[in-house]
Parts: C-alpha cells; sequence; structure tokens
C-alpha cells in the first residue's frame, strides 16, 4: 500500500495547531477561478489563490465535510457562499447553465495557525471533480446564499439504476437476452459418469 504521507509531512501535521485550507480551481465560462475559502490572496504551489470569504463577516463560505464514500457511492463537496452581493447572484443566474459540468479540482494545504506558515510540500489533491448546477437562496433583502456541488467522476453512482432486475427489464435493455430467466429458479445438476 502506497504512503499518502512522508515522514516529512507527518511530522509537519503533528504540530499542536495544525489547520486545513481548502483550494478550488475552477473553469467557469469566463475563465478559471483559483479560489480558497480563506481571505485574501495567498500563493501557494506556484499558483495565486483568491480568498472568498470576508473578514468583516459579509460572506461566509461554508464547506461540507468530506467523507470516504461507501462502496457504490461518489464523493462530493457541497459549498455554500452567504452573503453575496446581487451582481454575484445575477451572475450566477444568468450563467447557470453554462456553469453545470465543469471542471471543478478540490485541493487542501495545510498550516500552522500558531506561525502561520504554509504547508511546504505543495497542494494535495482531494479529487478531480465538476460542478453541479448552483442553487440559489434569498430571504428578503438581507439573506442571499448561492451553494453548488462538486462532485467526483463517479457522481452517476449516486442516482439508482434505472430499470428493474426481472427478465422482462432484461429483455428490455438487451432484446433477446435470456440471462435473467433462470435467476431464482433452483438448478439440479446430474453428473454421468
Amino acid at each position: 500500500m502506497a504512503l499518502l504521507f512522508s515522514d516529512a509531512e507527518r511530522k509537519f501535521l503533528r504540530r499542536p495547531h495544525i489547520a486545513r485550507a481548502w483550494f478550488f480551481d475552477l473553469d467557469l465560462p469566463d475563465g478559471r477561478w483559483q479560489l480558497h475559502n480563506g481571505v485574501g490572496k495567498k500563493v501557494v504551489g506556484g499558483i495565486e489563490w483568491r480568498g472568498i470569504s470576508d473578514p468583516a463577516g459579509r460572506q461566509i463560505v461554508s464547506i461540507s465535510s468530506v467523507e470516504d464514500p461507501r462502496f457504490g457511492q461518489a464523493a462530493s463537496v457541497a459549498v455554500a457562499i452567504s452573503g453575496v452581493n446581487v451582481a454575484f447572484l445575477r451572475q450566477v443566474k444568468d450563467k447557470g447553465r453554462e456553469i453545470e459540468g465543469r471542471q471543478a479540482d478540490v485541493y487542501w494545504c495545510a498550516f500552522d495557525q500558531e506561525t502561520q506558515e504554509v504547508w511546504p510540500y505543495g497542494l494535495k489533491a482531494l479529487f478531480p471533480g465538476y460542478l453541479s448546477a448552483a442553487s440559489i437562496q434569498w430571504e428578503g433583502v438581507g439573506s442571499r446564499v448561492v451553494s453548488v456541488t462538486i462532485e467526483s467522476l463517479w457522481h452517476t453512482q449516486n442516482f439508482p439504476f434505472g430499470g428493474k432486475w426481472t427478465p422482462a427489464g432484461q429483455r428490455r435493455r438487451f432484446p433477446g437476452d435470456k440471462g435473467f430467466d433462470f435467476v431464482g429458479v433452483k438448478v439440479q445438476e446430474v453428473i454421468k459418469p
């Protein structure tokens, strides 16, 4: 089994005040956006990443936890941006159809909260993904939220199979196939010497 972290990386991660930062490389209709969930601009891995949180609390980014998926299920990350301005909201609404299905790679990087030292080993790729359709919610003039899900390559595993596992269902998919005719039938094999 391959090691995910080298000895030097594990030593950095064992520090007492290590935190994680998320990085998103998005292929949007008006160009590539490299974003992180913090504040300000940060250069990590030779790329300048723009922060999308606001220190005054007007715009906050919420990222769902990423769990190791069960067998037959795909990993996904839900990202919600609250407190967005009207111009951003209009842009998401106007380009919503163009956003869906575009490339969205998810990375993470560790940093020491006490010294502000950034993980010197580069970004760790979580998974290459695709953007889902953006969801817009608002209440009155004060609450506006844009949320999107970044789904892995295997996102179609999260949907149920479109058919029935019966002989009729199998013949509907593959005319003339008799493979399911014997499912559930007790078979007795006679071996002749």
